[in-house]
């Protein structure tokens, strides 16, 4: 209810800023300031109250019994703010609105900041509509916790600075249209939304990179990039970005090219939206291994992005008469035309990409959904990015002396990226079962399997490798009851690449299954097994929380009692393999019958017999591969460092 009610006064106190600047010709700046910050103060203080019940373990909202437990460590009970959908949008919400409080303390236009809260009060109402603070409907003790492929530092920091790039292109959109609704044919928006279309891209482009990092490091299939369609929901609205960057660089010079300038900024933000509405709509459910599951707020999402789309068209059509008309470029010489040209083979492929991304909601309309491959994006797009990078030598050839250094970064960064993706792609593929300690020559390096390496009480294990003479090991987290829940590869990097070693799961078949009845003596064909008895505790409600039993083992002539546990998670139980006689066998409760006459027993195969199977993996070279970690970096830093100059760049 609190939460409820300050996101509802967040969204009182942006509306209110919103309609003092439609109202007023000169507002009032400093009630649009008190109004922005009162918004932004509540919207903060409703996000910290969604932090504070993570870190409580507040199971009766039903967004921390979902994304948090009591175990989860501290960085991942952060994160746990932001893997949600409800979560995710309150997190893009606090960032709108912390950028709209800056805004009202810059020039920003009474216009352009009347759309920017519009679009905030939009925002709140989204996170209302799914809000992170429901009440569960169920009495919870322990929260489900974060998907443990989610638990990596990567992914923890890839949503907000993607949510940072989606929120700050709101600022170019709200400056465009502001700037048309009060003088159209004005130039001098330009400048402010260009720092902001950099930060913003800048950000959108490291939070993409990072999790092609985190895709590469954690998910081990041996790439960065699967042309998911949920990946291509903000690779489409980058590029479209970094063409409004061109189109608002060059308009500051060109009059003529001010009204695809105010187009770009238009489609860019709207893009985001519609991205938005893919991934968290259902749509991509089938299709996607990142999409949300499909919900009612797919609907509200949509008109979002009519309001968005189809708002900034019509006003952009109803002022094109004031816009500045003439030649866009006068040669195709001067480096207008190749900025214009650069621009329109960035539109070619974010279109096939968008194309592509929206194939399930475009044949879904026609009857069945289906998806297109990665063949298709790499067949259709590798020619046009091939036409772009030789223009990009061309122009850097040609006018590389009027970038700004920050320019000049970016653009090399740019170019070595799409180098480095041919490179790396040149390397072998090879999928072999291994022995342990058997070394095998594959793809020109020297393979030991040296077997696996158990953490139980942390819940994970190591597949260790020796490569060349050097020790990699691959990480397997584990699930309470020791099946495998991630999988990471081992990766030995070089200066000539790296050597990345995916090891497949090992297919166990000696697990024994004993039903033991009280009393009654039982055996798995060497150990005798004696169910004593057993307990479970319940809550004040009479739910389970706890089942236990006391079991006692022979050898015929000594005996060792244990008592393993089963506890309750809201999806249903979990349970942890205990070692008896040293190591002799591995056991695991998994069920005690009602009236705790019954016990149900695994018996595992030992640690060490689990360590001498041979193991499957996929081992794969990626040349220079550290080449694309570079170009990239360069690319972010390229964009920061240009945010500082205007006149100095491309087009001056």
């Amino acid at each position: 209810m609190t939460g409820t009610l300050l996101l509802g006064g967040g969204l009182t106190a942006a509306l209110a800023a919103m309609t003092i600047c439609f109202a007023q010709k000169i507002p009032s700046a400093r009630l649009v300031k008190i109004c922005a910050a009162t918004s932004a103060s509540l919207i903060c203080a409703a996000s910290l109250l969604l932090w504070y019940l993570i870190f409580e373990n507040d199971f009766s909202v039903e967004y921390v019994a979902t994304y948090s437990s009591t175990t989860l460590p501290t960085l991942y009970k952060i994160s746990a703010f932001w893997a949600g959908q409800q979560g995710s949008f309150l997190l893009w919400l606090l960032i709108h609105a912390v950028t709209g409080a800056v805004l009202t303390f810059r020039r920003t236009s009474a216009a352009a900041l009347g759309i920017y809260f519009l679009l905030q009060g939009v925002l709140v109402l989204l996170v209302m509509a799914q809000s992170p603070f429901a009440e569960h409907s169920a009495q919870v003790y322990e929260g489900v916790g974060l998907n443990p492929l989610l638990q990596d530092f990567w992914m923890a920091i890839h949503p907000p600075i993607i949510f940072a790039g989606y929120a700050l292109l709101a600022v170019p959109f709200a400056l465009s249209l502001g700037a048309l609704l009060t003088e159209a044919a004005s130039r001098s928006w330009l400048e402010e939304a260009r720092k902001w279309t950099l930060a913003a891209w800048s950000l959108l482009g490291a939070g993409i990179f990072v999790g092609g990092y985190w895709a590469y490091k954690v998910l081990g299939w041996g790439g960065y990039w699967g042309w998911d369609p949920v990946e291509n929901s903000s690779l489409v609205p980058w590029i479209l970005a970094e063409v409004l960057l061109h189109l608002i660089n060059l308009a500051a010079k060109k009059p003529a090219v001010l009204s695809v300038a105010h187009a770009a900024a238009t489609f860019t933000y709207a893009l985001v939206i519609y991205g938005t509405f893919l991934t968290r709509s259902g749509i991509l459910g089938d299709f996607s291994v990142h999409s949300f599951a499909g919900t009612s707020i797919g609907l509200a999402i949509a008109l979002t992005n009519a309001l968005v789309l189809i708002g900034g068209l019509s006003i952009i059509l109803v002022k094109a008469k004031s816009l500045p008309q003439g030649n866009m470029y006068d040669t195709h010489r001067e480096p207008a035309f190749t900025i214009l040209l650069s621009c329109l083979l960035l539109i070619f492929i974010a279109a096939i990409v968008w194309v592509g991304m929206s194939m399930p909601l475009l044949s879904q309309q026609a009857g069945e959904a289906a998806a297109v491959d990665s063949d298709f994006y790499v067949k259709s797009t590798a020619p046009i990015a091939l036409a772009l990078a030789v223009l990009m030598i061309y122009a850097f050839i040609k006018f590389g002396r009027m970038l700004s250094l920050g320019g000049k970064v970016a653009h090399v960064g740019f170019l070595a990226m799409l180098a480095a993706i041919v490179i790396s792609a040149q390397g072998e593929t090879v999928t072999q079962e291994l022995q342990p300690r058997t070394t095998v020559s594959i793809a020109g390096h020297a393979v030991t399997y040296e077997g696996q390496v158990f953490y139980e009480a942390e819940h994970k294990k190591f597949y260790v490798y020796t490569v060349d003479g050097e020790v990699v090991r691959a990480l397997t987290k584990l699930h309470n009851n020791g099946t495998d829940a991630a999988r990471e590869p081992a990766i030995l990097k070089s200066l000539t690449g790296d050597v990345y070693i995916a090891p497949h799961a090992p297919e166990v078949v000696d697990v024994q299954e004993l039903i033991l009845t009280k009393g009654l003596f039982a055996m798995d064909g060497e150990l005798g097994y004696i169910f004593d008895d057993a307990h479970i505790d319940r809550d004040e409600n009479n739910q389970p929380t706890q089942a236990s039993a006391q079991i006692t083992i022979t050898d015929g002539e000594v005996e060792e009692v244990i008592h393993p546990l089963i506890t309750v998670t809201p999806d249903g139980g979990s349970s942890t393999a205990i070692e008896v006689f040293n190591g002799k066998r591995r056991v695991r409760l998994t069920g005690i019958s009602g009236d705790l006459e019954k016990a149900r027993l695994e018996i595992l195969p030992t640690l060490d017999k689990l360590s001498a199977m041979p193991v499957t993996a996929t081992i794969s070279t990626k040349p220079y591969i550290w080449l694309l970690w570079l170009s990239v970096t360069l690319i972010c830093i390229g964009t920061l460092l240009a945010i500082k100059n205007f006149r100095r760049e491309v087009m001056r």
